[in-house]
């Protein structure tokens, strides 16, 4: 099976070689799959597109999409329409790029689609699965109560981790939404992809993951982008309401 893994990078010179340097690694020992990578850059003023660069001239698994449209929610659809178009893949893939997420457990993933699913979430709040225990308690409380607020404004009982960044999805199930209609610029569009493809029956399924912060490089995630994933999660609530 095709598949493109879709890594939105800012800033990341201190960790984007290592990282691909990793995933290439483990994609030498995942069988039955295809796989390359896109990295979607939004013009990095540290030059991390450059150094892109200097890999993909070694290895043609890595390809880069420079965008000029800020913001996780709009890098990642750009990554999915130009991956649909120029890759043709059968699952795309959705991670971060500075070691937040294990690279071991996109085997996982991949096997979660294998069997079946449509949609396959790397979770941190099923049993196995953990955040840092060394976070703040804001920081906690606001990862862990914004999932049950996702979970039960948005309509998505069944699913544990709503917004997790580290998921495998089918390409089949996403071409059926439009993704310009999306209205999430920040990380809740990780919930908002998440109800849509929900909506169109994706099967979904989860396996665990130990959510690890990064060492390198400064989080995206502000205060206006909670702001938004609240408000998101109220519109998809009022768009259940008025189906």
């Amino acid at each position: 099976m095709k598949t493109t893994i879709v890594l939105p990078t800012y800033n990341e010179k201190e960790n984007i070689k290592d990282f691909l340097d990793a995933v290439l690694d483990e994609l030498n020992t995942i069988e039955d799959f295809d796989i390359n990578i896109l990295v979607v850059d939004d013009y990095s003023p540290d030059g991390t597109s450059d150094i892109v660069k200097t890999i993909m001239d070694k290895d043609k698994r890595v390809n880069l999409l420079l965008n000029n449209t800020r913001g996780l929610g709009r890098a990642y659809i750009a990554g999915f329409k130009y991956a649909i178009e120029n890759f043709n893949p059968d699952i795309l893939i959705e991670m971060d790029s500075d070691f937040s997420h294990d690279v071991k457990k996109i085997k996982e993933l991949l096997g979660a689609i294998k069997n079946g699913a449509d949609f396959a979430i790397g979770s941190r709040y099923i049993k196995g699965g953990s955040i840092p225990s060394d976070w703040p308690l804001i920081r906690k409380l606001n990862s862990r109560w914004g999932n049950i607020f996702a979970r039960n404004i948005a309509g998505l009982y069944n699913i544990k981790d709503c917004t997790s960044g580290f998921r495998a999805i089918r390409t089949s199930i996403l071409k059926q939404v439009d993704l310009d209609k999306l209205n999430a610029n920040g990380y809740s569009f990780q919930m908002n992809i998440l109800f849509e493809c929900v909506q169109k029956g994706a099967k979904t399924a989860e396996i665990p993951i130990d959510f690890i912060d990064r060492t390198k490089g400064k989080s995206k995630l502000g205060l206006s982008d909670v702001m938004e994933f609240m408000i998101n999660s109220i519109k998809l609530r009022l768009k259940l309401l008025c189906k």
